[in-house]
């Protein structure tokens, strides 16, 4: 029988203006609002954003910081920073290069801080870079190790026959190349229902799946929900299903081989993802030699009953 939840921390309110509470791809739909942020919150922003913005954000830095300290050279005289020579170009790019050299730790020697105040700026700046450099290695240690989920979920689900009734298939695979071991999933849907009162309150139930849990992970997992008399969904028509505005929580998690931990993924799916009397194609096939071929682009493939 599937078990009712009471709440499992998302609460049992309706509003009409939020119809999930898990975003498709796996995100919490909240926004908060007046809590503090902090280090870490900066810490875990730069550890979790695409390489891409990663290294804009590193690289914008490291060019404001080189310009800042640019205009502090300038203001204290570019004649106090040794073997500047206008003959050799714009004066500011040059200021602008020594602080490069200073930043970096470099020092090729054609440059070189003359005078008390011009000294000191450059020994805080070689401070500077220093702390930089250090908090890079960092960030950039966190990222390569700190498990990624891998974990591609199908961008629909299907309600198609099985055995002798129907069933909601969820399909998914992992796409790196390593194999994970002793994986689970779990299923939680949500749907409208009344209650005692005669209100309609949000009701939480974990749907059974015919098989939960696998001891490896190569191809795709289809986690099959049977509609049967255990089903919260049992006997009732596609309207039915619909006018409830049911969302459906999938949790999966397995453990890494290569980063020897725990990595986990999780999908949310609304009811304008179903896809009525379809079923999933199966995306790999055997080869020559002996192996199999898969192609994880087909796997939102459907076919018709």
């Amino acid at each position: 029988m599937a078990n009712e939840i009471k709440d499992p921390g998302i609460g049992t309110k309706i509003d009409e203006k939020v119809r999930r509470m898990i975003n498709a791809d796996g995100s919490y739909n909240v926004i908060k609002k007046g809590s503090a942020k902090g280090i870490r919150d900066i810490f875990k922003y730069l550890v979790e954003i695409s390489w891409t913005w990663f290294f804009t954000i590193l690289f914008v830095g490291y060019i404001i910081f080189n310009l800042i300290f640019s205009l502090i050279y300038t203001y204290f005289g570019t004649e106090n920073i040794l073997g500047i020579d206008p003959e050799n170009g714009s004066v500011f790019f040059q200021t602008f290069f020594f602080s490069i050299q200073t930043f970096t730790t470099v020092g090729y020697g054609t440059l070189a801080p003359l005078g008390i105040a011009t000294q000191i700026v450059a020994s805080i700046e070689a401070f500077v870079g220093f702390l930089s450099f250090s908090l890079a290695t960092g960030l950039l240690y966190g990222r390569f190790s700190r498990p990624r989920s891998k974990i591609k979920f199908a961008d629909n689900f299907v309600f198609s026959k099985y055995e002798q009734g129907h069933s909601f298939k969820f399909k998914l695979t992992n796409l790196r190349d390593v194999v994970l071991q002793d994986v689970e999933a779990k299923i939680i849907t949500m749907f409208n229902k009344e209650n005692e009162n005669g209100q309609l309150v949000r009701t939480y139930y974990e749907l059974p799946i015919t098989l939960p849990k696998i001891d490896i992970m190569a191809l795709t997992w289809t986690l099959v929900h049977k509609i049967d008399e255990e089903s919260p969904f049992w006997n009732k028509s596609k309207e039915e299903i619909i006018s409830q505005h049911p969302e459906f929580l999938i949790f999966v998690n397995g453990f890494d081989e290569i980063y020897s931990e725990r990595t986990r993924a999780r999908k949310s799916y609304v009811v304008k993802d179903i896809l009525w009397n379809k079923n999933f194609t199966t995306n790999f096939k055997s080869l020559e030699n002996g192996k199999l071929l898969m192609d994880v682009r087909d796997l939102n493939n459907v076919e018709n009953e």
